[in-house]
Formats: C-alpha cells, sequence, structure tokens
C-alpha cells in the first residue's frame, strides 16, 4: 500500500519537476512513511513520484518506482495483487526473470506482456502509472471495484494524478479552485460522485478503467472500461452453496498474504465474524482483532458480541471507545485527509481504530462489500413489493405527524418513485422530500443548486444497467456507487490517513464475478437478507450471529450534535458563513434547536453540513461567490 504522483509538464526543467515531485510524494507522507522515490524523464517532460509502505518484501528490491530489466518502462503502484504468484508463475513459463518478491514487479512484467489487458487478469486492490518510454505514453489504471483512489488534473497543457488531491495541489502547477456544480449531490449523497470533485479540473479515475497520455501530443485519451459489473456472465448455480464459501475461504487466505502483522476489524455482525472464523484457519500466529464502541447506548451493543466471537475463536482482542466529547480533533483531521468535504461520519471510529493499531498491526481485514454483493440492507427486501402493495403503504404512512416514523416513511416514499435514478438514490439517503437538503443554504444559492441533478450518477448507471429485476438492477448499482464513492473512499482516507491497510476480501473479483451472477432471488428473499452467504457459512460462523437479525454499524452524530458537538458545529457554520455566505444561518440555527429539543432528527443534514463548513474554513484563499452563477 502506498502512494502515488506524477505529473507530465513539458514546459518544467528537470530541477522544476523534480521539485514538484518531491513536494507531491511529501503530502503523501503519510500513505507510505518506509520510503520514498521519483523518477524524471527529462525529454518526455514527465516524471513519477512513489511513498512506500512495505507490506510485501520490505527488502530494497520492491523500492519505487520500479523499472523493466530495460528501463524503458517504468511503475508506481498503490495497492496489492492477491494473485501475484499465479500471475508470476504465468510469466515466468513466458521467460520473464524476476528479481524480487514482490507483486509490483509482477504488475510491470504483465504489462509488458500482455500491454493494458493486463489488468482484466489482475485480482486485488490497485492505482497505478506505467511510464513507456518505447511508447511515450503514461498507462493510469484502477482496479475493479474503486477500492484504491487515483485522481487526474488537466489544466493548462499539463496533466497530473495522484492517490489524493492534496498532492496535485502541492505540485503547485495547478489552480485547484472549488467548484460547486455537485453541491446538491453532496447534500443528499454526503459525496461528490462519479468522476466529480469539489475541485474544477480534478476528476476520478472510474473504476475498473484505464487511461492513457500521450507524451508526444500532450493529448489525455477516452477512459476505457476493463472490468464491469453490468456485463458479467450469468453463473451456474450448481451447487452455489458449497462454491461461493471455497471462492469466499479462498479470498481471506490470499489476502492473509503478507511479510507484516495482519488483524481484523470485528463487530460481532456475519461479515466480520466470518473473515475472524476463515482467516483463523490459514493464520500462521494469533489473530489480533480490535472493536469500537460508543458513548451512547444501543451504538456499543456490538461490543459484548464481538468480544464473544474473539473468545470463541481464541484472537487477541482490543477494543475502543469513542466519545463525541473529545471528538473534534479527529473531525477537522478526516477533512483533511479527505481534501474536500465527505459526509460519513464513520471515518472517525474507523480513523481512531487504526490509530490505536499503529506500530502492531500494519495490515487488516474488514468486511466492506458484504451487504452490497450479497443483499444485506432493508431495501433489497422490499424491492420485490407489488406496486400496489408499495404506493398503499406510502399514502397510509404519509397521514402520520413528520416526527412519527420518519425512516419509514421516507422509505416507502422513495420506493413509490417511478424514475428509477430518484428511487435508488432516495433510498439510500436520510434526505429527500420530507427534508430537502437545500434547506441549509441561503435563498438565492438554494435557487441556483435546484437546478442541479442530484441523482445524474445514478441515471449515468442505470443507462447501462442489463434488463432484470429492480432488485439485481440495485445490487449492480450499489457496487458501482454507493461502494467506490462513499464506503471505500471512507475506508482509504481514514486508514491511510495512519499508514495502515485495510483489505476487503469481500470485494475480491472472482467472489464477485461468481456471486453477482446469480440470480437475485438467490441471494435475497424476504425476510431474509444474505441468504445465499448465510447458507455459505452455516457450520463456520456461530449460528447465533447467523440467526441474529442486522444491527447497522451508526456513528451517534444526531446525539452528539445534539449534545457535545452543538456548540463547535454552530461555531463552524458561522466561521464558514462570514468567509462564503453560503448557508441560510436563520434555517441552520432553527433545525439546531428543532434537533436538540428532540422534535426532528436533522442529524444527518446537519452533519454534512458541518462537514462542508469545515471544508470551507480549511480551503486556502477566497471561494466563489456563485453570483455569476445565480
Amino acid at each position: 500500500m502506498c502512494g502515488i504522483a506524477g505529473l507530465v509538464m513539458p514546459g518544467l526543467s528537470p530541477e522544476a519537476m523534480a521539485h514538484a515531485l518531491q513536494r507531491m510524494g511529501d503530502s503523501l507522507a503519510h500513505r507510505g512513511p518506509d520510503a520514498a522515490g521519483m523518477h524524471v524523464a527529462a525529454d518526455l517532460g514527465c516524471g513519477l513520484a512513489h511513498r512506500r509502505l512495505s507490506i510485501i518484501d520490505l527488502s530494497a528490491a520492491g523500492q519505487q518506482p520500479m523499472y523493466s530489466p530495460d528501463r524503458r518502462c517504468v511503475i508506481c503502484f498503490n495497492g496489492e495483487l492477491y494473485n501475484f504468484q499465479e500471475l508470476r508463475h504465468h510469466l515466468e513459463q513466458a521467460g520473464r526473470v524476476f528479481h524480487s518478491r514482490s507483486d509490483t514487479e509482477v504488475a510491470l512484467a504483465a504489462y509488458e506482456q500482455w500491454g493494458t489487458g493486463a489488468f482484466a487478469r489482475f485480482n486485488g486492490m490497485f492505482a497505478l502509472a506505467i511510464l513507456d518510454a518505447r511508447a511515450a505514453t503514461v498507462v493510469l489504471a484502477r482496479d475493479q471495484v474503486g477500492i484504491k483512489p487515483l485522481f487526474v488534473a488537466e489544466q493548462g497543457g499539463g496533466f497530473g494524478f495522484a492517490s489524493e488531491i492534496k498532492a496535485l495541489r502541492a505540485s503547485g502547477c495547478f489552480d485547484l479552485a472549488p467548484d460547486y456544480a455537485h453541491l446538491h449531490e453532496y447534500l443528499y449523497f454526503g459525496n461528490t460522485l462519479g468522476r466529480a470533485t469539489f475541485y474544477g479540473g480534478v476528476q476520478r479515475l472510474p473504476p475498473g478503467t484505464w487511461l492513457e497520455i500521450d507524451l508526444r501530443t500532450r493529448t489525455i485519451g477516452p477512459v476505457t472500461s476493463y472490468w464491469s459489473a453490468n456485463s458479467l456472465a450469468e453463473s451456474p448455480r450448481d451447487d452455489q452453496v458449497v462454491h461461493t464459501r471455497n471462492l469466499l475461504d479462498a479470498a481471506v487466505r490470499s489476502q492473509l498474504v503478507s511479510d507484516v502483522p495482519v488483524g481484523v476489524f470485528l463487530s460481532g455482525g456475519v461479515d466480520s465474524t466470518a473473515l475472524v472464523a476463515l482467516a483463523s484457519r490459514h493464520y500462521g500466529g494469533r489473530l489480533r482483532t480490535y472493536s469500537v464502541g460508543f458513548d451512547y447506548t444501543g451504538v456499543a451493543a456490538e461490543l459484548p458480541a464481538a468480544r464473544r466471537i474473539a473468545a470463541q475463536f481464541g484472537t487477541e482482542h482490543h477494543e475502543l471507545h469513542v466519545g463525541g466529547d473529545r471528538i473534534t480533533d479527529v473531525i477537522e483531521r478526516m477533512v483533511e485527509a479527505h481534501d474536500q468535504p465527505f459526509g460519513d461520519a464513520a471515518n472517525l471510529p474507523l480513523f481512531q481504530l487504526c490509530t490505536a493499531v499503529q506500530g502492531v498491526t500494519k495490515v487488516v481485514l474488514q468486511g466492506d462489500g458484504g451487504d452490497e454483493l450479497f443483499g444485506g440492507y432493508r431495501r433489497y427486501e422490499y424491492l420485490g413489493w407489488p406496486r400496489p402493495l408499495v404506493a398503499l403503504s406510502a399514502s397510509l404512512l404519509a397521514w402520520l405527524p413528520a416526527r412519527r416514523l420518519a425512516g419509514a416513511r421516507r422509505f416507502f416514499h422513495a420506493l413509490h418513485q417511478r424514475d428509477a435514478a430518484r428511487r435508488m438514490g432516495l433510498l439510500l439517503t436520510e434526505e429527500g422530500p420530507f427534508n430537502p437538503p437545500a434547506r441549509v443554504l441561503a435563498r438565492d444559492v438554494r435557487e441556483w443548486v435546484a437546478a442541479q441533478d442530484p441523482f445524474r450518477r445514478y441515471r449515468e448507471v442505470i443507462a447501462q444497467l442489463p434488463p432484470e429485476n429492480a432488485l439485481q438492477g440495485m445490487l449492480r448499482t450499489d457496487l458501482q456507487i454507493l461502494l467506490p464513492d462513499i464506503f471505500l473512499e471512507k475506508v482509504d482516507r481514514a486508514t491511510m490517513a495512519t499508514s495502515t491497510e485495510v483489505r476487503v476480501p469481500f470485494l475480491d473479483v472472482t467472489l464477485i464475478d461468481y456471486v453477482l451472477g446469480l440470480p437475485a432471488r438467490d441471494k435475497v428473499r424476504y425476510r431474509q437478507r444474505k441468504r445465499l452467504l448465510r447458507q455459505a457459512l452455516r457450520g463456520i460462523v456461530p449460528d447465533r450471529v447467523l440467526d441474529a437479525p442486522k444491527v447497522g454499524f451508526g456513528v451517534p452524530v444526531s446525539a452528539w450534535l445534539a449534545g457535545p458537538l452543538r456548540g463547535y458545529a454552530e461555531d463552524a457554520i458561522a466561521r464558514a458563513q462570514r468567509k462564503s455566505p453560503l448557508f441560510d444561518l436563520d434555517e441552520v440555527t432553527s433545525m439546531f434547536h428543532q434537533h436538540a429539543a428532540a422534535q426532528r432528527d436533522f442529524g444527518p443534514l446537519l452533519w454534512k453540513t458541518l462537514q462542508l463548513a469545515l471544508w470551507i474554513c480549511k480551503t486556502e484563499g477566497a471561494l466563489p461567490a456563485l453570483a455569476g452563477e445565480r
């Protein structure tokens, strides 16, 4: 796991290029504190920078940038290839000779052997840049589901790319002006989605794609897909329980490969317990497990369950307790880590867990992806309901006062939407017609934002979905939006901020290809979420865990904003307003009063407002007032 960066700037002198790359690498030191390196190709007007977190082959042979034997190809690689030993065997049979035990060397040799066709053979998490001097190109690629990030900037005929936006800023080569074109989307979902960011000229490289920069013409080619959740073939249904069990076991076993200690984040639910149970079979030493609890009752209820699992499997177990009265420094640290507003508060305990394990456990397994792949959310159960029944439920709930059964009203209203993009989007957010998120904005800004389509990313994905039932469509959509743009971005920034590598076995691409190709009914039925996964884990995970109702991992931001964080949040929003008059302070103050009095739960929206305000406060220079766009 590492940080990568690079520039294509023909106008820069070699010395200026080296200084810019040094600044970019330094800004990513938290992603790779073990070593640093750079490569400047003065004749091609480009360069690469790398920060290393040593996980496999800790020797100098694993240093990056790494060169091909003839030194005409150079790679900077962030991530892990879990099938690198299999790939290495095939490449050795083709005559390739290796000089390290590193998966990076395998990735470079695979590119030399198969070109961009190599990426479809990779099973892992990665973002990479390959400078190919023979072709005078730089090739960028990202893993199939977007576990590892890669941002690309284009400005004034030059290009930059990096694991984090802060490295692009540190280069000094780009004017990263804030861009509010996706503000409405952020207020709904807590992040920009797809390629979009909060900075003009900066985009994410989409998961499962690669692109090429031509160094002769200084042009960037089209984004090319090498894997898509929408084009997977139908999987055979014979022995699907056994096959699913074997694939998950193989994924966990492959992701335990490491030259440093490995642990597991344990919540006590099905997914994390499965990881502990399977890892305990294959790990060579005593497995370390880690759990988190909060300062409000109910949210800490998972700790006793996690303790029981740890005791049953004989792990070395550790617990962390998080309180809202001592978390403001962590909140601001996460604003810096994400480089833009980010509304999923689960990054806070994840960062604190990684801080606690830093220096002890360098690699941790986590259960992300289990719910999205196998159907673990309540909304999956109801997508198959007949439309008249959904309409009746929505109508009946609409008569209730706003404060009563608010979650159910929102849920059935979303299910009742005929517009598929709105239906899928509204099922994922606390906001909607009963609590329009733009209400926190000043009136003139609100009018401008109203013209933005917060569901535009859902429309893009839905347009590419194969014809099938709504449930299968939702599973594919979540894999392309919810996971890469929110959950996995949270995991990457919160963990790499402490130089901790988190691996997610449920997102093994072989497992995804198989499970997503099965009929939705095999995975979810009414009152039977994760049906296939529970069948596959029977006899491995205790029945009391498999048969227990799902308990979501909820950070108590609503309680914090009504209590210990209220003054901090109101002050931050007021400071941001003085810098950029974006908010309707009277409306926001009213929402805080109603929230504290338990009249309405405005916690999720107020949290996103706080994150936006903190980002404004930390952003250098004046922010656009939007006056020319209103």
